[in-house]
């Protein structure tokens, strides 16, 4: 009988092994456990910009481009209500708006800073007439055009979706999507809670009024539970384990516990208008009056996706091809997940230079 290669040779061979083993395992535990107690966050957000113009507690960044301005249209980012702004600016050498401002775009991102009790009462009407119109404004001012490029991702497309419908000018040339929910029929196992008995958005808001962020958090991390409670803390032992970078590690989980509040009564629409009803593709969202109609938008459409993504699965965002009437559309789904998308070895490798090759044929 073929003898088990870790226990061949003589007894003290084996025991030797087994000890060596068992000192790097704990090892290995005792720096996974000193790390996630005592180590500092990664310091994220990082590439150089000034703050142009601010609301409240929002900030209009416009990044630094010390090799000049080689595209005419700015971009505008966008991102979604309960994350922070570093989201599209995770890290050096892994960013989004760092690798816009290499190939020589005029960027900038609407912060919408922490939302607290005072915010309560914010709706969608708010964002996009009062926050979003503006920015968009000030973007042309500063970079004395009466175009631009806005780029929305996950609930941020859906935002940027809402202010192009309703305001022809400045020109919004170029929209991209990034995994941001168009259609929100059938979204999983978010539409299989959100739509179930007992779901009732107006007692949830009315109960708390400001949504606490763990409300929100938690929400999105059952949606795969084993993963994002357990999995992601036996992936970082076994990085350690094996002798692998961790920084990746530091700077994802950072994002993934760093969320902020949810205004209530945006909350209430989320849920109601956008989730339960499916408002947005049936041109039934009216924001103070106006309504929005997706047949108003005839701007130059980049849709990405990812097809592992569970938050925002890839026909909700795909279904822009066939809801927005442009005549310049394109489509495509990578194989990973939603925050792949901004985060990891294809987004670096694939999905910024496929946004930034795309715009520089259009801006």
């Amino acid at each position: 009988m073929k003898k088990n290669m870790f226990l061949s040779g003589s007894a003290s061979e084996v025991g030797e092994k087994l000890q060596s083993n068992y000192d790097r395992m704990l090892e290995s535990t005792h720096q996974w456990a000193e790390m996630l107690a005592f180590e500092p966050d990664p310091q994220t957000g990082m590439t150089p910009k000034d703050i142009v113009w601010r609301k409240n507690k929002a900030k209009l960044y416009r990044y630094v481009t010390p090799n000049g301005v080689k595209h005419k249209k700015p971009i505008l980012m966008v991102y979604a209500l309960i994350n922070k702004a570093y989201i599209l600016d995770l890290t050096p050498g892994m960013s989004l708006v760092e690798h816009l401002v290499e190939q020589g775009f005029d960027v900038y991102l609407l912060d919408w800073g922490d939302f607290y009790w005072e915010d309560r009462n914010m709706t969608y009407a708010d964002i996009v007439f009062d926050y979003v119109a503006r920015a968009v404004k000030k973007v042309c001012q500063f970079s004395n055009t009466d175009e631009l490029s806005v780029l929305g991702y996950c609930m941020g497309g859906t935002i940027s979706t809402m202010y192009a419908s309703l305001f022809p000018s400045p020109k919004i040339s170029n929209l991209i999507f990034l995994a941001a929910p168009i259609d929100f029929e059938d979204g999983g196992l978010s539409s299989v809670w959100i739509n179930g008995e007992g779901f009732d958005a107006d007692k949830i808001t009315d109960t708390f009024e400001l949504i606490p962020r763990t409300f929100i958090d938690n929400g999105v991390k059952l949606l795969n539970p084993v993963n994002n409670y357990l999995g992601t803390y036996t992936r970082l032992w076994k990085m350690i384990d094996e002798d692998l970078p961790v920084k990746s590690w530091k700077v994802l989980n950072k994002w993934v516990n760093d969320n902020t509040n949810f205004p209530g009564e945006a909350y209430r629409q989320w849920i109601k208008d956008f989730y339960q009803e499916n408002k947005l593709i049936k041109n039934e969202v009216v924001l103070r009056g106006h309504r929005v109609d997706l047949n108003n938008i005839n701007s130059s459409l980049l849709i990405l996706s990812g097809e592992k993504d569970h938050l925002v699965l890839p026909h909700q965002t795909k279904a822009a091809i066939d809801y927005i009437p442009s005549d310049d559309k394109t489509y495509l789904e990578y194989p990973i997940g939603h925050g792949g998308l901004v985060f990891g070895g294809v987004a670096k490798k694939q999905v910024y230079p496929t946004i930034s090759n795309w715009l520089k044929e259009r801006s």
